[in-house]
């Protein structure tokens, strides 16, 4: 059974974690989208597909983990229109409209293999400034854990 201070970090973190959740939301809209929500998504879920493969704990994804290090884009991997839409669970027409769109505007493109974002998109001004923003959003959802009393260690 919970104890009433489980139950109170339980809803310090959902606050918390609802306000990091937002505020990203609104970054990346802002960023890439024009405001569309699910443009966004779709957005982030390109890059999230094109190298999902490097995976934390290898070698080679370790090695672009530094400050000025990137992706190359020879390593990112195209993915579907269809496979975006089966991840994210939305109408592959709705998926493939957002993603034509996102085509247009030049912040994806269509390869051989499917839609792939290029580490230049990526390094923009304006994506840059709102990966820095999103950053210090985060540290603010820990400050925000570790002020309330959430233990933030393993």
């Amino acid at each position: 059974m919970s104890t009433d201070l489980e139950k109170d970090l339980s809803r310090l973190a959902l606050r918390a974690s609802t306000r990091f959740f937002l505020k990203s939301v609104e970054l990346l809209t802002r960023a890439v989208s024009d405001g569309d929500i699910l443009r966004g998504v779709i957005f982030l879920a390109i890059v999230d597909a094109n190298t999902r493969h490097l995976r934390p704990a290898d070698p080679v994804a370790r090695s672009f983990g530094g400050t000025n290090d990137r992706v190359p884009d020879e390593m990112r991997r195209p993915v579907s229109v269809h496979a975006l839409a089966l991840d994210l669970a939305l109408p592959y027409e709705t998926t493939r409209r957002h993603v034509n769109a996102l085509i247009d505007h030049g912040l994806c493109e269509r390869v051989e293999a499917g839609i792939v974002v290029r580490a230049e998109v990526l390094e923009r001004d304006a994506m840059l400034a709102t990966h820095r923003r999103n950053i210090e959003n985060l540290r603010t959802l820990f400050r925000d854990l570790r002020d309330g009393g959430v233990d933030l260690e393993p």
